[in-house]
């Protein structure tokens, strides 16, 4: 209970307090807090310099210990380069035996090609020789009917003829008989 009444107190002085009353507190306040700045800033000052020595009490122990740690490295970046290595000239065994045999498939592939392509140059001179005699055939074709079509427009022209002249006939004949 008289923790109660003090807050309680306490709580009531503070209502009661005058501007004076604060900034006298807080001056108070602001001066502690510089002295407590003050004592930090040495302090900290005395743990660099503390752990400045301890830095130089290590270095020279330190160089010490890294020309092992040092061979340990070149010894494992060994291991990596002959590892990568052997990765490399199995990667180039594999290429050069599928390139290989994809030159073997390919020759295989050309031959059948140049089989095909001899082939094909034969049908074709076996057609041109065919169009050579399609052309012939055609050609006599073209003079057999020329000759037919100039017999049958020379007999038509004297038929023509004959009918003209037939026709001439009856005209006179009907211009006689029409016209005195």
């Amino acid at each position: 209970m008289d923790q109660e009444i003090k807050d309680y107190l306490e709580r009531k002085l503070t209502l009661l307090a005058t501007k004076d009353d604060i900034e006298k507190i807080r001056q108070e306040t602001n001066a502690n807090f510089r002295k407590l700045k003050e004592e930090n800033k040495s302090q900290a000052t005395e743990w660099r310099q503390e752990i400045k020595a301890d830095m130089e009490k290590i270095t020279p122990t330190s160089s010490i210990e890294i020309g092992p740690i040092r061979e340990e490295m070149k010894e494992w970046v060994r291991k990596i380069e002959d590892g990568t290595q052997f990765a490399l000239s199995q990667f180039r065994q594999a290429m050069d035996s599928s390139l290989q045999r994809m030159q073997e498939t390919g020759d295989a592939h050309a031959t059948h090609s140049r089989e095909g392509m001899g082939k094909f140059q034969d049908q074709m001179k076996k057609i041109e020789g065919n169009m050579a005699t399609l052309e012939e055939k055609i050609r006599e074709g073209f003079a057999g009917v020329k000759d037919e079509l100039g017999s049958m427009i020379k007999f038509s022209y004297s038929d023509l003829e004959k009918k003209l002249t037939a026709l001439e006939a009856r005209v006179k004949t009907l211009e006689k008989m029409v016209l005195p």
